[in-house]
């Protein structure tokens, strides 16, 4: 390899080298501030559904309290009229679930078994102090109870208030708020995806029997199938602690993030997930890469072609000519071959060498 043509690799792969080290450094920056604005961007996203999870909870509270103090609900609970007690309730459950979202309407005797469940009247009897710890609280304290809970409806975030007649307890009124309301909610606020995962190991039959099923299955979601794509990826899964993962699905770059699902007793029942789509930022990021690829490449290019012109017009093609010169007996101290202070006093070396040699 001719000299110009090694030192201008050496100089042009020094410096891709040096750009490249650079970019690598840039590009663990970018990836830090990239990985932090993703997790303040979900947890963001995850509060908005707490926060209206918090307000529901409040709101089915509020309606509990207000029908608990009902006098037409309070004497057909005393009196025992289920009939009576339906036909009067059924219009205000119809009306709090248009309005909010309202998918449980349930009345307890003061035994704390089923009375009335308003949506489904023929279903009752069942003793609910075996796996409902809410209703067992509030008919002991006569204090308003709320959380999510798992009833033979399912999941429901729910309110319990105690129903009292002059001090003696006739029984107890549930509230519940449907969970698919909140999540399409909060989608709606964000344009992110919520979703309820269910242990069904947790679950309760209809006769308020413990579920032989096992695994996590769909309990609320925004997007189903979004949803069961994420979950055969492995990344849905029961945990203690709050999550972050990053999966690709359908050619999407999908930020989760997992959080535990706890009923009003503090058991972990399944996992709430938030997820939302990075492919943006993501590609950002891939944009940078390709940048950073591209300056390496035109950085040694062009390095490599200046360091390779300035050689041979100031150091390789001067040379080839005094090197004929000195052959054919024609150098001359006269005639400037190259700018180069070197190059000069090499020439007039050589100029000054064939004069000696020269016979006088």
């Amino acid at each position: 390899m001719t000299l110009d043509k090694t030192l201008s690799l050496v100089a042009a792969a020094t410096l891709a080298l040096t750009l490249c080290v650079g970019g690598w450094v840039l590009q663990l920056d970018t990836r830090a501030l990239l990985t932090q604005a993703e997790e303040q961007e979900i947890d963001a996203t995850s509060l908005v559904l707490s926060t209206a999870m918090d307000q529901a909870a409040t709101l089915s509270a509020t309606h509990a309290e207000g029908l608990a103090r009902d006098p037409a609900i309070i004497m057909r609970l005393k009196a025992g009229d289920r009939a009576g007690l339906q036909a009067y309730a059924k219009p205000v459950f119809e009306r709090l679930r248009e309005l909010g979202g309202v998918d449980v309407l349930h009345f307890h005797s003061a035994d704390m078994h089923s009375f009335l469940r308003v949506w489904e009247p023929e279903n009752f009897g069942q003793d609910l102090s075996r796996f409902r710890p809410m209703i067992v609280a509030a008919n002991h304290d006569r204090r308003v109870r709320k959380g999510l809970e798992l009833g033979v409806r399912g999941l429901s975030l729910r309110a319990v208030s105690a129903v009292v007649d002059e001090e003696n307890l006739i029984g107890t009124i549930e509230v519940g708020v449907d969970l698919k309301s909140l999540t399409e909610l909060s989608k709606a606020a964000t344009g992110a995806d919520y979703a309820f995962f269910l242990d069904a190991a947790a679950g309760i039959t209809d006769k308020g029997e413990p579920s032989p099923e096992t695994g996590l299955k769909i309990e609320a979601a925004t997007d189903a199938g979004l949803f069961q794509a994420l979950q055969q990826t492995g990344s849905i899964r029961l945990s203690r602690a709050a999550y972050l993962d990053k999966v690709r699905v359908d050619g999407r770059t999908l930020g989760i993030m997992g959080r535990p699902l706890l009923d009003f007793s503090g058991r972990i029942i399944g996992t709430i997930v938030v997820t939302r789509d990075f492919t943006g930022l993501e590609g950002h990021l891939s944009r940078s890469l390709v940048t950073i690829a591209a300056v390496v490449i035109v950085g040694f290019l062009i390095t490599f072609s200046l360091i390779m012109v300035t050689l041979r017009s100031l150091v390789l093609r001067p040379l080839e000519t005094l090197t004929e010169q000195v052959k054919a007996n024609t150098a001359d101290e006269t005639e400037t071959l190259s700018s180069l202070p070197e190059f000069l006093a090499l020439q007039k070396a050589v100029v000054a060498q064939k004069n000696l040699e020269q016979p006088s």
